[in-house]
């Protein structure tokens, strides 16, 4: 499964397979919310906790570099080399 095929998935789907299959690495706070950073197949997924920490407002696979960015600088993260073309 990709990023993009994640993210064509309906939310609940798409939490109950970061939860029971991702593994937790991070969390950040933003506003009101909780982001706990997963690693899912080959890829990130973010899932975004309301104030309360019991429901789910958002999840999303993170399909650039530039979407880790808030991560990079308190955790080491591995990211896939992008392939050239020559």
């Amino acid at each position: 499964m990709s990023a993009e095929e994640f993210n064509e998935l309906p939310p609940h789907l798409q939490a109950e397979l970061a939860l029971k299959q991702g593994h937790y690495l991070h969390h950040r706070i933003k506003g009101w919310c909780k982001i706990d950073l997963y690693w899912l197949h080959d890829f990130y997924v973010e899932l975004w906790f309301l104030y309360d920490l019991k429901s789910i407002g958002l999840v999303r696979a993170l399909t650039s570099y530039k979407q880790l960015d808030p991560y990079t600088e308190t955790i080491r993260l591995k990211l896939k080399q992008q392939k050239r073309n020559r």
